[in-house]
């Protein structure tokens, strides 16, 4: 775990991790939720509802959207962190077991006077397919 202080993050600061959806991750997701939306754990009627545009059933959006959450308080800034707010958070592709995501989260702006931190957090697959995208506030407790 990054334990930035606010001092210490620069503008341009960037910070990565990967993780791979797995049945677990959706299983959880689910019992934690409630969503037992078929098209997250049926694959034929994820197929068949989506027209071949799936291969199989569509990982939730806001499991992969969680991770904005373990950018913030594992990476950037780590430990001191406080999210404010996630804005224009968007889903472009649909994420399916075994695909490894990629977060990616670059500080754009500072606010001193609120010791507040603006990042840019873009989620793609293992082909380089940007999956997810939002823009973070973060507080910066030290």
């Amino acid at each position: 775990m990054n334990e930035y202080c606010f001092e210490d993050i620069q503008i341009g600061k960037t910070e990565s991790f990967q993780k791979k959806i797995t049945v677990e991750m959706e299983n959880s997701f689910r019992e934690i939720t409630g969503d037992t939306n078929p098209l997250h754990w049926d694959d034929a009627f994820a197929i068949e509802v989506g027209n071949g545009k799936f291969k199989s059933h569509v990982s939730f959006g806001m499991l992969t959207a969680s991770f904005y959450s373990t950018l913030a308080g594992k990476y950037l800034p780590g430990k001191y962190s406080l999210i404010h707010s996630i804005d224009n958070l968007s889903f472009k592709k649909p994420v399916f077991v075994g695909d490894v995501l990629t977060v990616t989260g670059t500080v754009k702006e500072k606010y001193d006077d609120l010791k507040l931190i603006c990042v840019s957090v873009t989620v793609t697959n293992q082909d380089e397919k940007v999956v997810s995208k939002a823009d973070m506030k973060i507080l910066v407790q030290k």
